[in-house]
C-alpha cells in the first residue's frame, strides 16, 4: 500500500523556519518515528513571523488560495503555527471528510491532556506553554480556555499557564544563540518553579529542535525531578496525531 502523504505547512514566509522543520523531520526519520511521506511548504509571501492574530489571518488568506489547486494531493495537513490559526478551519472546509487537518496548538493540547495523571491531588499534574512574544500569553491562554471549553482558567486544574521569551518566531533562528538559550531557560524555569507541571509545550514552530535547552533548564530548576516532566514539540505531536488518524480512521466510502 502506498504511503500516506502529509503536508507540513509553515504559514509564514520564513525559509529559515521551514529549514528548521526539515531538520526536525530528518531527525524523526532517522529514528523511524514517521511512516508517511511528509513534505514541507512555506508561504510564498506575507509576514516572516506571525506575532499576533492579525498576522495569522493575513497568512491564512495567502496560503489557502496558493494551496487550493493541490489539496487533493495529500491525505493530511499540519499547520505549523502555534496559535488558533484560522487556516486550520479553512482547510477543513475545503478538503474531503477523509482528509485530516490539525494545527500544532490543538495537537499539543490534546497530547498533553493524555499525558497528565488522573486525580486532582497528583503532583506534576498540569501542562503549560513556553512561547515567544508577550502577546501570546493572553492569546494562547484564551485559546486553551476555548479548546477546553471552560469559563475561567483559574478553575482549571490541568493548565498552568503561558511563559514567554520576548523573542518573536523569526528571532529564534536569527538572534545570537546564547540570547535564545538564556530566554528559553528563563521562561522554562518560571513555568515549572512550583513543581506542578508535567508537560511543557513548545509554543512555537520555530522552537523545533530546541528541546535540549528546555531539558537543561528543567535539570537546573528541578534537579532529579526533571525526569517527571515531558517536553512536547507540537510538530512531533501533530504529525503523530495525523498518522494515528490515518491508521485508525479508514476512509469512508
Amino acid at each position: 500500500m502506498a504511503s500516506k502523504r502529509i503536508l507540513l505547512i509553515n504559514p509564514n514566509s520564513s525559509k529559515s523556519m521551514t529549514d528548521g522543520l526539515s531538520k526536525l523531520l530528518k531527525e524523526m526519520n532517522r529514528h523511524g518515528a514517521t511512516s508517511s511521506q511528509i513534505e514541507t511548504y512555506t508561504a510564498p509571501s506575507g509576514p516572516a513571523s506571525i506575532n499576533n492574530e492579525d498576522d495569522a489571518l493575513v497568512t491564512a488568506k495567502i496560503v489557502l488560495p496558493d494551496l487550493e489547486p493541490r489539496l487533493s494531493h495529500y491525505d493530511a495537513f499540519l499547520v505549523a503555527c502555534y496559535s488558533v490559526h484560522p487556516l486550520v478551519g479553512m482547510l477543513k472546509e475545503k478538503v474531503s471528510p477523509n482528509v485530516h487537518v490539525t494545527g500544532i496548538f490543538e495537537a499539543s493540547i490534546s497530547t498533553s491532556l493524555s499525558l497528565l495523571p488522573l486525580g486532582s491531588g497528583a503532583t506534576y499534574s498540569k501542562f503549560g506553554i513556553v512561547s515567544t512574544g508577550t502577546y501570546w500569553e493572553k492569546a494562547l491562554s484564551d485559546g486553551v480556555k476555548d479548546f477546553l471549553e471552560v469559563e475561567d482558567l483559574k478553575s482549571c486544574k490541568r493548565f498552568k499557564g503561558v511563559e514567554t521569551t520576548g523573542l518573536n518566531a523569526d528571532e529564534l533562528h536569527t538572534a545570537p544563540p546564547e540570547l535564545v538559550r538564556r530566554k528559553m531557560m528563563e521562561a522554562t524555569k518560571r513555568l515549572v518553579k512550583d513543581k506542578d507541571v508535567k508537560v511543557i509545550c513548545l509554543g512555537c514552530a520555530g522552537m523545533a529542535g530546541l528541546d535540549a535547552i528546555v531539558e537543561e533548564a528543567l535539570v537546573e530548576e528541578l534537579g532529579e525531578d526533571a525526569k517527571f516532566v515531558y517536553v512536547l514539540d507540537g510538530v512531533k505531536a501533530g504529525l503523530g496525531m495525523l498518522e494515528n488518524f490515518l491508521r485508525a480512521l479508514p476512509p469512508k466510502q
